[in-house]
């Protein structure tokens, strides 16, 4: 049994990539708490950036759960770990760039959109490959959020006055 459970194990390497995945979904958070700030005067804007941005914490807390359990249940990650880690890299200066810069309401959701579905296409092409089934669907729950995140965003957006 432990010979088994060695071997499903993650590598170090394996490991810091979740880990930075926990980080990247947390800064999206602050994205989103930011644009909730910036669109205070507009509630139901504000409440869906807040809404959004619980949603990334708590995508933040099944890395860091995952990360804790040093890969017990995954058996690995499906991925180009030097490929993904570059992807996230220029996610993370995009994020930077939009905290830093001051956007329409338009502009913002267009932009987490296309953050969104970046991050949902990350997300899919770097699964990790499950031996725990329990553990399997909660991952993909989190993977499923990411489309709801879109669709919510897009739907915002496709409610606003048209110019």
């Amino acid at each position: 049994m432990i010979e088994k459970e060695a071997a499903a194990r993650l590598t170090m390497d394996q490991l810091h990539f979740i880990d930075r995945c926990k980080r990247f979904e947390l800064k999206c958070a602050e994205l989103y708490y930011h644009f909730a700030r910036s669109f205070a005067d507009n509630k139901p804007l504000s409440r869906l950036w807040s809404k959004t941005a619980l949603e990334e914490e708590s995508h933040a807390q099944q890395f860091a759960m995952a990360a804790r359990m040093q890969g017990v249940g995954m058996s690995g990650v499906n991925t180009d770990l030097t490929k993904a880690m570059v992807s996230l890299q220029k996610l993370e200066e995009k994020v930077d760039q939009l905290m830093a810069s001051t956007l329409s309401e338009v502009e913002a959701l267009n932009l987490a959109i296309k953050l969104e579905e970046q991050m949902a296409v990350l997300h899919m092409s770097t699964i990790v490959i499950f031996a725990d089934s329990e553990l399997e669907k909660l991952f993909q729950a989190m993977m499923d959020h990411d489309r709801e995140h879109v669709e919510a965003l897009r739907a915002y957006l496709n409610s606003l006055p048209q110019p």
